[in-house]
């Protein structure tokens, strides 16, 4: 009798707190908006007033909510502040990201903006509180089903962060640097192989010269790398721990950034990724038709960037080392793949076969021959931040306790055949610590980037994904179930610092300044001031005028593509082609990578040139005198961003650019920064 009373009881008071809940949401609703008009109204910037309106908002519910709707709930008080502060703080850069982007690219009013993207922010809020800030305990008796939710969640965050953000930072000079790769197409380029510029290419053609068109590449590719990496795992594992995986893909450091920043990594992270699939299914599975898969990803790959090649060796190694995978030596579906390979690259060896291999001599002789630098620890370091440190130490638990990571969770009817496991255990830590050994002993003598191993730990994800998902299995290992437990907190830290950066790249963040002259922050105005200042000129003077940037090419590359941001007086875009009027410091003995084949310096005799430097020192030295025939003044322009000061920048205009190369006593040219 008592059982039965309590039941209608307990209903009721369920339904009171729901309907508390959802009319403390409406009443948040309503203030965000009122608020965040007020705001906008009285000056203050899209992006100060949605910050301030919202967090006044969220702080109001939560307390309401806490002290009304849940009161009597269950649960640590610090804990629910903590996924309050969570939740917040994720909706937050998230909404700024989506307002920021329907003003600025697709020109939607602000007032129209503001009540999309209060709506949106809101309808999150209300389902992230109910199931997360204000929900019961995390059931134990599932916590694969409790841990599978939350990789959705994170994955789809993951992706509509990226995405909402993908137009609205400038360019990074590198990215820059290869939409002029595009501007200029060919099948080949000094430093890189031309996918990248391929791929820019396609997309600006299709959206425009701006900074969505040459993103959306990279945020394409990323949806390879995830599909593969996803396949990989549930090949070697299941689906659950598949899930896992793609979470890890879409929130390390690495991964997150390959797809949303565009270079030559993007493409080759999800060639790599399915370079590594049809391998397993090859080696492990003997599957015959998969080798074309391999041949056609590495090919791609080798297109992209040249050090998926070292897959190469690393397969062969292993195919050498495992008995049950000799077999494939002596036949020819692996000799095919690499035939297959090697005609899908053909464009570079032409490309390079017409510039004196110029571009395998950069990448081989010329990187090994650079000055001696020990730069070991700043590779270690690398590797810590691509993968945190909680992935490292989850790298180590699965190579130390292998047996409880990978054997005893591998209980599902592909793998009842402990050998099978084994090996594909070995291949992919094979295919994955070579190509990183090849890059440890190269720090050791010569400098080495910070991403260049990035793509190598694809072939790890799969076993560390069985070290994210919660299992019992793992409780006997401190090391494991230190590295399980501290995968949450690593995750969402991750991606509220992947949000705080791009709001502070993007709208901007209230109170903190920017950086002096960060490649390239404010060259939104900068390309058309530069712009405007060479239309000016060149009525003046009644001279073409092609603008240099005295740096390796970093000023030439933002310029370029800033520069076509300008309007004339009518206000339509400018008609001219900045990527063929803007050089680098080639033109005056420095070096700039691509900028000497786009622009010859014996095609630039008599010229009248427009010099753009960061420092002075570079617009002064013998190496600009000796090179022309007159000088003009030294004058400086400011760069702006969000209304606030970004940069310091000089120019000169400079006449009489001779073809001739200078007495060669003068030193060749170094950056003053």
């Amino acid at each position: 009798m008592v059982k039965q009373a309590e039941g209608p009881k307990r209903s009721e008071n369920s339904l009171s707190s729901k309907s508390r809940f959802i009319l403390i949401s409406l009443l948040g609703f309503a203030m965000d908006l009122a608020i965040l008009n007020l705001f906008y109204r009285h000056g203050f910037s899209l992006s100060l007033a949605h910050i301030l309106s919202f967090l006044a908002v969220s702080g109001t519910s939560y307390f309401l909510n806490s002290v009304w709707s849940y009161k009597n709930k269950n649960q640590s008080a610090i804990n629910q502040f903590v996924n309050f502060i969570i939740t917040i703080l994720l909706i937050l850069f998230l909404r700024g990201g989506i307002l920021a982007s329907l003003v600025q690219l697709w020109n939607f009013s602000p007032e129209v903006a503001i009540v999309i993207c209060v709506t949106i922010s809101s309808i999150i809020n209300y389902t992230g509180s109910i199931y997360y800030v204000f929900s019961r305990e995390a059931n134990p008796d599932k916590p694969g089903l409790n841990w599978y939710y939350l990789a959705i969640f994170l994955i789809i965050y993951s992706v509509l962060l990226r995405f909402f953000y993908l137009g609205l930072p400038e360019l990074f000079y590198e990215e820059a640097y290869y939409w002029n790769y595009a501007k200029h197409l060919d099948i080949g380029y000094l430093d890189h192989p031309p996918m990248v510029a391929w791929i820019i290419a396609l997309f600006t053609e299709l959206m425009g010269d701006n900074e969505f068109a040459v993103r959306f590449g990279a945020f394409f590719c990323w949806f390879i790398a995830a599909y593969f990496s996803y396949r990989l795992t549930r090949a070697v594992h299941n689906r659950s721990s598949a899930s896992q995986a793609t979470l890890l893909v879409a929130t390390l450091p690495a991964y997150f950034a390959i797809g949303l920043v565009m270079t030559p990594d993007a493409p080759l992270v999800a060639c790599w990724a399915a370079a590594l699939y049809f391998l397993y299914q090859a080696l492990i599975h003997d599957r015959r038709m998969a080798w074309a898969g391999v041949g056609i990803c590495i090919g791609l790959g080798m297109l992209s960037k040249y050090t998926i090649a070292l897959l190469g060796p690393a397969a062969l190694l292993f195919m050498l080392a495992d008995r049950h995978s000799r077999k494939w030596i002596f036949r020819p579906e692996p000799y095919l793949a690499v035939i297959l390979a090697i005609i899908i690259f053909s464009p570079v060896i032409v490309w390079n076969a017409g510039h004196e291999w110029a571009s395998f001599l950069y990448q081989g002789r010329d990187r090994v021959a650079e000055h001696f630098e020990f730069s070991l620890p700043d590779f270690i370091l690398s590797i810590i931040l691509i993968i945190t440190p909680t992935g490292v130490l989850s790298l180590i638990a699965i190579i130390v306790y292998r047996r409880a990571v990978i054997v005893r969770n591998s209980v599902t009817s592909d793998y009842v055949i402990t050998g099978v496991v084994n090996r594909g255990y070995y291949l992919l830590l094979m295919l994955t610590l070579l190509p990183v050994v090849v890059f440890g002993g190269l720090s050791l003598f010569r400098e080495t980037k910070f991403h260049w191993t990035a793509p190598c730990w694809l072939g790890v994800v799969p076993y560390m994904a069985l070290v994210v998902t919660r299992d019992s299995l793992l409780n006997s290992h401190k090391l494991l179930e230190w590295s399980q437990r501290a995968w949450p907190a690593t995750l969402v830290i991750c991606l509220i610092c992947y949000g705080a950066a791009l709001h502070y790249l993007g709208p901007g963040l209230p109170g903190i300044s920017y950086r002096q002259n960060l490649y390239l922050l404010g060259w939104q105005g900068f390309g058309r001031d530069i712009e405007t200042l060479v239309d000016r000129l060149e009525r003046e003077t009644g001279e073409k005028i092609l603008v240099v940037g005295m740096d390796r090419n970093r000023i030439a590359s933002g310029l370029a593509f800033y520069r076509t941001k300008a309007v004339d007086s009518s206000g339509q875009p400018v008609a001219r082609e900045p990527a063929f009027e803007t050089s680098s410091w080639h033109l005056f003995g420095g070096n700039s990578l691509m900028y000497k084949y786009w622009f010859p310096m014996g095609e630039q005799n008599n010229r009248t040139v427009l010099l753009v430097s960061k420092g002075i020192n570079n617009l002064t030295g013998d190496n600009v005198r000796s090179r022309v025939r007159q000088m003009g003044d030294i004058k400086e322009i400011k760069l702006w961003k969000n209304g606030r000061l970004a940069g310091h920048y000089y120019y000169s205009l400079v006449k009489g650019y001779p073809s001739k190369q200078p007495d060669e006593n003068i030193p060749t040219i170094t950056p003053s920064d």
